[in-house]
């Protein structure tokens, strides 16, 4: 049984996604950002995602039999007194068109509630039989976090917690107020270290049964938006000006128009800094209180998060501490980008019978691409390249040079970090390629960056270190081997690293080994292979042109290697 997961709407929707599943097992999942080079792609169908996912299965359309859809856009239109115009067929021909996959067998549509989604995105690929289940995001149809119980192929939802009570729109009007887009909360986390958390958010109220937010005003379903982000974020401003901050930091709006060109610091003052700092811990208390009434309530220990705040690797990090907890798994695509892997785990659960689910050991489900087809991508725009058949040590002695390196190889990760396929990759050892990176991405200078480590070797630079494949736990950098990976150390000594296996990736271990080999640190500087407002590339194409577009010096695609 083929399912097909999709993620994305016309209207108010960012991070649309497809993703394959058959028996229970993901055959491919990308998102539609990709393809179409908009990032978060806000407002599409993942048209481009399909496609790719039937290529990637050698499969037409005709052979779905389920399209899963991780909304319930009818609730969601209904309780904001919203006209819902679409009958099951017309919506399945919007996220599935027969005009554009011209299939002869229609498949099934089974909606697939927004929580419920990311319940099973992330417990479906835990390998946990049983385990607790917290979602926390902007916002569902009409919840913002839920707790459920995983067990077996069953998922049973035990308490949510209104919109009002969003803590991803919390964060994101702290995003807003700084003078961030309200999607920059990677900013936010590391802009958190250079303040104090001066600020308690004393309307943060935590109780037994989880947590409730007071905010000045009414939080009322929104009948012009299919969200009340606009709405909430506005009740937090109130809230700050009346507390904390007179204004928004006034230098956003310069801010916004020099993003794509700004060469110089952002400045931002002490008072936005503490707000960042303050904002942060509160998340973190917040987040780790309900940990540890998701464990109470279900009786058990395993723990599974998801959801956009999922993403916060310094609140996962903490998490690790948080004594309640025995396991803990993050889904690598956090965000609304899993929905479309959650929609279709969770219809194969309910439909396949005769399967077992295991864990998600890589996230590598992307598209790749053969030599033939990075060659015609060299000879279309006229590229010398040369190719090597030890790839591995010729990009580890340029980078042992000093020389940045753009890598790409095998199938593109899901989600939103770069995890050794489409990749930015440089010497980790010399503290100034964190300010080179930052002004070749365009990023503002005092923001982290992060390491991919051989995994053998992760005890003996990180305290309490753990197998970190997805880069989504942050951990404290030991002082004994810091200044051998000092770009990669930000200002609380700490960073965020991934842990390569030799099993799951090889060629990206062989590289860190070869660089490991003439240097003696088995590790790389790694970041997403991208510009600023762009997508992590996906093609030979995207490659070729961030690479001349940018400060890079080389560009390794396969065994190909390109100089300028």
């Amino acid at each position: 049984m083929y399912i097909l997961g999709i993620n994305g709407w016309h209207t108010r929707s960012h991070d649309p996604s497809a993703c394959l599943v058959k028996n229970g097992k993901i055959l491919a999942m990308a998102e539609e950002e990709r393809f179409i080079r908009q990032k978060y792609a806000f407002e599409k169908i993942p048209i481009n995602a399909t496609s790719y996912c039937l290529h990637e299965a050698k499969i037409s359309p005709s052979d779905i039999d389920i399209v899963a859809f991780g909304w319930d856009y009818k609730q969601k239109y209904n309780l904001r007194g919203i006209k819902w115009d679409y009958t099951k067929n017309e919506l399945l021909d919007i996220l599935y068109p027969k005009a554009i996959f011209k299939y002869d067998k229609k498949p099934k549509l089974i909606i697939v509630p927004h929580h419920l989604a990311h319940a099973a995105s992330v417990y479906f690929t835990s390998g946990y039989k049983k385990a607790a289940i917290l979602i926390i995001d902007g916002q569902g149809e009409k919840y913002s976090t839920s707790i459920a119980y995983g067990n077996g192929r069953k998922i049973k939802t035990l308490k949510s917690f209104p919109i009002k009570d969003s803590l991803g729109y919390f964060y994101e009007s702290i995003n807003k107020y700084i003078g961030f887009h309200y999607l920059d909360s990677g900013k936010t986390m590391g802009l958190a270290p250079y303040g104090k958390p001066i600020f308690t958010f004393k309307n943060i109220k935590l109780k037994k049964d989880g947590y409730s937010i007071n905010l000045p005003g009414r939080l009322r379903y929104s009948k012009k938006h299919l969200d009340e982000q606009e709405s909430l974020v506005s009740l937090w401003h109130k809230f700050i000006k009346q507390k904390y901050i007179k204004k928004p930091n006034p230098t956003v709006n310069k801010f916004n128009k020099l993003r794509n060109k700004i060469k110089v610091e952002f400045k931002i003052s002490e008072s936005y800094k503490n707000l960042a700092a303050s904002a942060q811990k509160a998340l973190e208390e917040t987040v780790g209180h309900l940990a540890k009434v998701s464990i109470k309530m279900t009786n058990c220990n395993n723990l599974c998060i998801s959801g956009g705040v999922g993403l916060n690797c310094v609140v996962n990090g903490k998490l690790l501490h948080n004594k309640s907890i025995k396991n803990l798994y993050i889904f690598p695509a956090a965000n609304d980008a899993g929905v479309s892997v959650g929609a279709a785990l969770y219809a194969s659960a309910i439909l396949d019978k005769n399967l077992n689910f295991s864990r998600l050991n890589h996230a590598y489900f992307g598209p790749e691409y053969t030599d033939q087809e990075v060659k015609s991508a060299f000879k279309e725009r006229k590229i010398n390249y040369k190719f090597y058949p030890n790839i591995c040590k010729k990009t580890a002695e340029l980078l042992s040079r000093g020389k940045i390196v753009g890598w790409v190889h095998g199938r593109m990760e899901m989600g939103p970090r770069a995890l050794g396929n489409r990749s930015i990759l440089a010497n980790p050892k010399t503290k100034s390629m964190w300010k080179k990176i930052n002004l070749i991405k365009n990023r503002e200078l005092w923001r982290p960056l992060s390491p991919s480590i051989l995994n053998e070797y992760k005890d003996n630079y990180f305290e309490s270190a753990q197998y970190s494949p997805f880069m989504l736990k942050t951990f404290g950098v030991k002082k004994k081997n810091g200044g051998l990976i000092s770009a990669v150390v930000h200002v609380d000594d700490s960073t965020r690293p991934q842990t390569v296996s030799k099993k799951i990736n090889p060629k990206f271990w062989h590289l860190i080994n070869e660089f490991y080999k003439i240097t003696g640190i088995p590790s790389l500087f790694n970041t997403s292979f991208n510009l600023i407002n762009e997508p992590i590339v996906c093609s030979p194409q995207d490659a070729l042109s961030t690479f001349y577009n940018s400060g890079l010096d080389c560009l390794v695609i396969n065994n190909f290697l390109v100089t300028k």
